[in-house]
């Protein structure tokens, strides 16, 4: 048998969901069994194998069954079927203030958690000021817990899952609650460990980090493993399945819910070649075509696109009024083309809302959430080159002072 530093066989866990008390009550009283309508697979026959010293990024939409494998993993509860093995000590900071105390000071904390954890007295007491000094909170180490932001809470909380020396190292979403310089002093916290051939559960809804800083990406939805593999290829794979790839809005919803004169009637997305339902490339022209209908006139309407990631968090949009372009809004139909000259977007998937407003740019005439979705194929973040969902037009030059204090740029 290969070396593992974690190891699934054959998992399954079930909750029984709430019902109210005088069911339960009910229940007891008559020894019914419980009704197993009532119980939810979070995980479903779950295998797999992570070797030491692997990053591995965990994806899954709400609700897949992640949080489930790290709390197995930090032994806060236990699988109903299967079974498991850890090799190693784990560091884990998988919610916001787990294994804390909320009416113990800072100070009392480090040791609570670091005792659930595995460390000695001896161990933390040594380590104490690496932790306090990477969390930051010094000022307020003797304060309550209650007392803390739930920012604050997390800067010490990490602090000490990274600094027990971990075998095995879990990180769940929480650290995107942190400000934007202490991200970065986990991230490297992270590369420091994975150097040290730690290993590491990463888990994001931030495919860009995830590729970043995985070796192999673990892919669960609705408590079964999906993939399991090449970053790129899982993450994409992921990706496909929570849009409708290439997908055109020809058939939009018409169930009007205002008196609204307008409505968007179609969205569609076409690459270079005019295609409908294939992905766009980076670097080549696309185009957004957005079909409305008028039923009374309307008096210059705007039209807005705005894109969005995988998780629906806004890009950035545009209107049709940048550019001076004016629509008609007499009745009838129209149609008005966005030209993306070129796709600057990086490799992934993407959606776009559509809507439509009033001359002032005030009042939404009609608004269609995520009319469309559509992949790009591009440059990866996976390389490390680049990084977030755009690559930005630019030129790079290096630049030498010449003799005399002039400038001289050379170009790669």
């Amino acid at each position: 048998m290969s070396e593992f530093a974690i190891r699934f066989d054959h998992v399954s866990k079930s909750y029984q969901l709430r019902r109210g008390v005088g069911q339960m009550l009910a229940r007891l009283a008559n020894r019914v069994p419980a009704d197993k309508r009532n119980i939810f697979w979070a995980l479903d026959d779950v295998n797999f194998v992570i070797e030491p010293g692997e990053t591995v990024g965990l994806i899954g939409p709400n609700g897949a069954g992640k949080s489930t494998i790290l709390k197995i993993l930090a032994r806060v509860t236990v699988p109903t079927k299967g079974s498991y093995r850890v090799k190693g000590q784990v560091g884990a900071l998988i919610e916001v203030g787990a294994g804390f105390h909320h009416d113990l000071s800072g100070r009392e904390n480090v040791y609570l958690n670091g005792a659930i954890m595995g460390m000695r007295k001896r161990e933390i007491d040594a380590k104490f000021d690496q932790i306090v000094a990477f969390s930051e909170v010094e000022k307020f180490l003797d304060t309550p817990l209650k007392y803390y932001s739930t920012g604050m809470m997390v800067r010490l909380g990490f602090a000490v899952a990274a600094h027990i020396n971990p075998d095995i190292l879990l990180v769940d979403e929480v650290l995107a609650v942190g400000d934007t310089a202490f991200q970065a002093k986990c991230l490297n916290k992270i590369a420091e460990l994975k150097e040290q051939q730690k290993t590491i559960v990463l888990v994001s809804h931030t495919m860009p980090s995830i590729l970043q800083h995985s070796s192999r990406v673990l892919w669960i939805d609705h408590g079964t493993v999906q993939g399991f593999g090449d970053p790129d290829e899982t993450v994409e794979g992921y990706l496909r399945t929570i849009h409708t790839h290439g997908a055109s809005a020809d058939a939009l919803d018409q169930r009007e819910t205002t008196d609204s004169p307008i409505h968007v009637t179609s969205v569609t997305v076409r690459n270079v070649r005019g295609e409908v339902h294939e992905c766009l490339n980076y670097g080549e022209p696309a185009n957004i075509d957005i079909e409305y209908a008028v039923t009374r006139p309307v008096d210059d309407p705007v039209v807005s696109v705005t894109f969005h990631d995988a998780r629906d968090f806004p890009l950035g949009g545009l209107t049709s009024r940048l550019d001076g372009l004016r629509l008609n809004g007499a009745q009838g139909s129209g149609k008005v083309r966005l030209t993306l000259s070129p796709v600057l977007f990086t490799r992934g998937s993407y959606g776009v809302t559509v809507a439509i407003l009033d001359n002032r740019i005030q009042r939404y005439l009609d608004m269609r959430p995520r009319a469309v979705t559509f992949m790009v194929d591009g440059p990866s973040v996976a390389s490390r080159e680049i990084s977030g969902h755009f690559v930005f037009p630019h030129r790079w030059e290096a630049v030498q002072h010449a003799p005399g204090g002039t400038e001289q740029a050379i170009a790669p």
